[in-house]
């Protein structure tokens, strides 16, 4: 809020002395999403606690954003323009990197408890993607992410290839300024989230992929966090103007953006919401004899 001026001499003495860094369009942005997204993160898992509730979905969830903004921030932290002015407060940001880790692989050791008819299953899990259109839709998007997630790592890469300067040039030349936190979460997205992006694919067409819908949470946490913070800075005042979006590049990249923020999120969603084909693991031989078993059942 001192950042954009909404209060004054509140935190000036930090931001100068303690981590100037955070006085970047990005630094703006992520202390934006760790004073709203994260703080009500930390009230449903505290609150999950106290009632003695399993909060398996938020913790993966926060895991997957503050783990994506540690994994930007800091290298971008000591590589940008500030890098010659990190100080020792710095360090205060490591328990961010190893409690998110801890809570990640706690959250994954538990397995769901999943109360699906078997008939169900089996139904669920005879059916072919092309007969699942909503599926089908998150996996060409899927293949558009891995494409734009490549385009826009050689654009960070500063490739002369001619696509990469057009896109650099008229859609997102914010990946030329020099704090580096754009190029970074870039290669994030080309070397963390194309693997993912890859094993969901395999995950929508092959049921019974039980790791789904925790990977599912990590990836859409961390694809909000993301993309919060990248639409924000590439718009916001802090930003030097030769490095915001044109005009002219605002639909493709409002399009490309929120595509990327929003529909990992519909996929953590569908994880969710049909554990009867990502949750159990199939019985080749019901698969295959799914409609006979099906039979027997109701002639019994």
């Amino acid at each position: 809020m001192e950042l954009d001026g909404i209060i004054d001499n509140f935190m000036a003495s930090y931001l100068k002395e303690g981590e100037p860094y955070l006085n970047t369009a990005h630094g703006t942005l992520i202390d934006y999403w760790d004073g709203s997204g994260h703080y009500c993160m930390y009230l449903m898992m505290v609150t999950a606690i106290v009632w003695g509730q399993s909060y398996k979905e938020v913790g993966l969830y926060w895991a997957g954003s503050i783990l994506n903004s540690m994994v930007v921030f800091m290298p971008g932290n000591v590589s940008g323009k500030y890098g010659s002015n990190v100080k020792s407060s710095y360090f205060l940001n490591i328990p961010y990197v190893l409690f998110p880790i801890l809570v990640a692989l706690k959250c994954l050791k538990q397995r769901p408890e999943t109360n699906v008819e078997r008939a169900d299953v089996v139904a669920a899990q005879k059916k072919s993607i092309w007969k699942r259109p909503l599926d089908m839709f998150f996996v060409l998007f899927l293949v558009f992410a891995i494409l734009i997630s490549f385009l826009r790592m050689a654009v960070a890469l500063k490739s002369p290839a001619s696509i990469a300067v057009y896109y650099l040039k008229n859609v997102e030349p914010y990946f030329q300024d020099p704090v580096l936190y754009p190029m970074i979460q870039a290669l994030v997205y080309w070397f963390y989230f194309v693997p993912y992006f890859v094993a969901a694919i395999y995950g929508f067409f092959n049921p019974g992929c039980t790791w789904m819908s925790d990977w599912a949470l990590l990836s859409a946490g961390a694809s909000a966090q993301a993309q919060f913070s990248h639409i924000g800075s590439s718009l916001h005042s802090r930003t030097p103007y030769i490095y915001r979006v044109p005009s002219d590049g605002l639909t493709a990249f409002w399009i490309i953006n929120v595509a990327l923020m929003v529909v990992p999120q519909l996929i953590a969603w569908r994880c969710l919401t049909w554990p009867a084909f990502f949750e159990v693991k199939p019985c080749p031989s019901e698969i295959r004899d799914g409609k006979s078993s099906l039979e027997q059942r109701k002639d019994k």
